[in-house]
């Protein structure tokens, strides 16, 4: 079935027709093969599950781009394409190993190589990339009596791509061992599924930003790394001899990367440089921004460099023991930690181009105002997308060298983070339902009570001091006058809540307050959580908005607006 829309084709068909009916090609710096044992065993498994008796078996989507001349790219999906087409290759090559040539040249013909009328050349129904073209066509679709076939592999991928034919290999001995006199048959039934049955959606674009677009929309599984490689692709399609160069590029960028322990990273990685290089950009948007900012071959290998120059000032944001701030002191360190800790996002793009181009001291005062805008906005909430805009905005800002220092960069954002008057009335009313932010604000507010640098600490050791709950979340019988209702909207307000030593939390459960009081008073090293015996002898809703109301003023000092 074909569905078409101005600009976008949409197929279901089997994965075999897809390689029968149309020649394939992954673009010549498209990712090379790359799927592991498990992935390679996962797909044989499931097509020879599903052969057996199932009506067809889904695969996923293959997106394709109209290349030059009318050749169809592989944009994503060249790794099922690639082990299908290995399968499918060992399957022939068994059955040329017992005398079966007829329904092996049938497969051949059909998936694997066919002859080019103009060039009396033959060709592969898929060409992988410049990697991994040629030890595709020689060690998998070349026949195994050809004087060709023995190569040895010589990047990890070959070993991959080799492991993969042995794999598919020792596959199809098993199903034509299992079906003894019906082998032949058996292995038919299984490249007809392979070809009608085993089914994915082919999306076909007409070009490289719309498969872009296309893969940010979709947000799927292995989208991010295909979003990637068409990024790389169009760098490298711009450097010409330099083309090793600029690859050694990417692939140190990507190394540096991986360092980090993220996920799909690189294309935001991307994003957000050219946020600090070019002003706001959203991820649909990345694309085109670079071939409109990126467009020759210097602007291309300059891009390049600064991928690779730049990756370990992005990876040091993940990692507060990175060497990068080993000459900004531990305060900074902490800052780096706590910002983690907070799961803050929005302003990452900030934070990378201060750490790219702040000196150290504007380094260290500025990551103590991010700090501290950080809780403000997890505190008033409500910014969103302005957020994104003013932080994105910041950074091209200080990326450019429009600002250059933290007091700067504060003038500038002082009337997008929330005000004194904001944060308090904020604080006052908080709840907080994740336990590592609430002793996080409360031992920072212990800090500041106490006159010690505040704000640095985002986990306090949680064997040695936990989390109470005054009143408790079901207060049963201990908490005369206290209803359901009121626990539900008080047990989680920043006021109810106290640090204590662990031992003495274990012992108070949910103890009246009457009960808690002694433990909580001998608190002395906690001073906030001592001074509950100042409140009296009953702690309800009233209570615990009063003494809010006081952490609230505290909260205003501990996580100042300003340079401090």
């Amino acid at each position: 079935m074909s569905e078409q829309g101005d600009r976008i084709e949409f197929q279901h068909k089997g994965i075999g027709l897809t390689l029968k009916h149309q020649r394939l090609v992954v673009p010549l710096n498209q990712r090379e093969y790359s799927w592991q044992e498990k992935h390679v065993t996962d797909l044989l498994q499931d097509l020879r599950d599903a052969s057996v008796g199932a009506k067809s078996y889904f695969l996923g989507t293959i997106v394709l781009t109209k290349g030059a001349n009318g050749v169809l790219e592989v944009a994503d999906g060249q790794q099922r394409l690639a082990t299908t087409s290995i399968l499918l290759a060992a399957v022939r090559d068994f059955l040329l190993s017992i005398g079966k040539d007829v329904p092996a040249g049938s497969i051949e013909k059909d998936f694997l190589l066919q002859h080019d009328r103009r060039t009396e050349e033959i060709v592969p129904q898929l060409r992988l990339n410049v990697d991994d073209h040629e030890f595709f066509r020689r060690f998998v679709l070349l026949r195994p009596g050809s004087p060709e076939r023995t190569v040895a592999p010589q990047k990890d991928s070959h070993t991959r791509m080799q492991k993969a034919a042995e794999l598919a290999r020792k596959h199809i001995d098993e199903i034509a061992s299992f079906a003894g006199a019906s082998r032949v048959e058996r292995l038919m039934d299984l490249v007809d599924f392979i070809e009608e049955r085993a089914q994915v959606v082919i999306l076909t674009v007409p070009d490289y930003l719309n498969a872009f677009v296309m893969f940010e929309t979709l947000n799927d599984r292995g989208l991010k790394a295909s979003q990637a490689d068409l990024l790389k692709n169009h760098i490298l399609s711009l450097a010409g001899e330099r083309m090793n160069e600029a690859q050694q590029k990417w692939a140190q960028m990507l190394g540096i990367l991986e360092t980090t322990g993220q996920e799909d990273i690189a294309v935001t990685y991307l994003r957000h440089l050219v946020v600090t290089m070019h002003g706001p950009t959203k991820e649909r948007e990345l694309f085109i921004k670079v071939k409109e900012h990126f467009g020759t071959k210097n602007t291309a290998l300059s891009f390049a460099d600064a991928l690779a120059e730049s990756a370990q000032d992005y990876a040091s944001l993940f990692n507060p023991e990175h060497r990068k701030w080993n000459d900004y002191g531990t305060a900074t360190r902490k800052h780096v930690q706590t910002l983690l800790d907070l799961g803050v996002e929005q302003i990452r793009p900030l934070l990378f181009a201060v750490a790219r181009r702040f000196s150290v001291e504007e380094g260290r005062k500025a990551f103590a105002l991010f700090v501290s805008w950080s809780v403000r906005f997890l505190i008033v909430g409500g910014r969103g997308g302005l957020l994104d805009r003013n932080y994105s905005i910041r950074a091209h800002e200080v990326g450019t060298g429009t600002i250059k220092t933290a007091r700067e960069l504060a003038k500038a954002m002082e009337k997008v983070v929330p005000t004194d008057a904001e944060f308090e009335a904020g604080f006052a009313v908080a709840t907080v339902s994740k336990s590592h932010l609430a002793r996080y604000y409360l031992r920072t507010l212990e800090r500041q009570k106490k006159g010690i640098q505040p704000a640095v600490i985002a986990n306090d050791n949680e064997q040695e001091v936990n989390l109470e709950h005054i009143l408790p979340e079901n207060p049963g019988t201990n908490w005369p006058g206290i209803s359901p209702e009121t626990a539900a909207a008080y047990y989680r307000r920043i006021g109810n809540m106290v640090l204590m030593p662990a031992v003495k939390n274990s012992l108070i459960g949910n103890s009246s307050f009457t009960d808690k009081l002694p433990h909580l008073q001998t608190t002395k090293d906690l001073e906030l959580t001592a001074e509950v015996v100042n409140y009296g002898s009953q702690w309800d809703e009233k209570t615990i908005a009063a003494r809010q109301k006081i952490l609230a003023s505290i909260a205003v000092k501990a996580w100042p607006i300003g340079v401090r």
